[in-house]
């Protein structure tokens, strides 16, 4: 299942963020693709608001500290692996992660494990300074979950 959503703001993509999070559980794996800049924490910032994260803590990418973990309704467990290379990935046991919260991971490609079967992949890539294009694929249950939600009302 792909959705292919058109992100003509920072607002927008937040509001995204907060529409996919309402689904979330703990064990649901979220991979993160896209240029620098090109909106990935920002949909970062969306998903901790739905899972309720204290709105006075500030979302950051996890570039130098590698792992941000968050509290709210579940446990977020923000991964950006940009630094790293695949065996440096490997010995980051991510995956004992989703036993206890939801994980994202920005800069997923760099990931060479075999994943589980449901899981979402999000694309984002630049149409412009403030427009993105935004693709979402489902695996697993993700496929009928992507499918059923609302994604007009932004």
């Amino acid at each position: 299942m792909k959705i292919e959503i058109i992100s003509n703001s920072e607002k927008d993509t937040i509001n995204l963020g907060k529409k996919l999070g309402k689904f979330l559980k703990p064990g649901d794996l979220i991979l993160l693709y896209g240029e620098l800049g090109c909106g990935k924490t920002t949909f970062v910032k969306g998903l901790a608001q739905s899972l309720e994260v204290d709105p006075e803590i500030y979302i950051t990418s996890p570039s130098f500290s590698l792992i941000n973990i968050y509290e709210g309704k579940y446990t977020i467990f923000h991964v950006d692996l940009y630094r790293l290379d695949a065996a440096e990935v490997e010995e980051l046991g991510l995956w004992e992660y989703l036993n206890n919260g939801v994980v994202i991971i920005e800069w997923a490609d760099r990931i060479s494990e075999n994943l589980k079967e449901d899981y979402i992949e999000v694309f984002f890539e630049f149409l412009d300074t403030s427009k993105r294009k935004i693709i979402f694929i489902g695996y697993g249950e993700w496929q009928e979950l992507l499918k059923g939600m609302d994604w007009d009302v932004l």
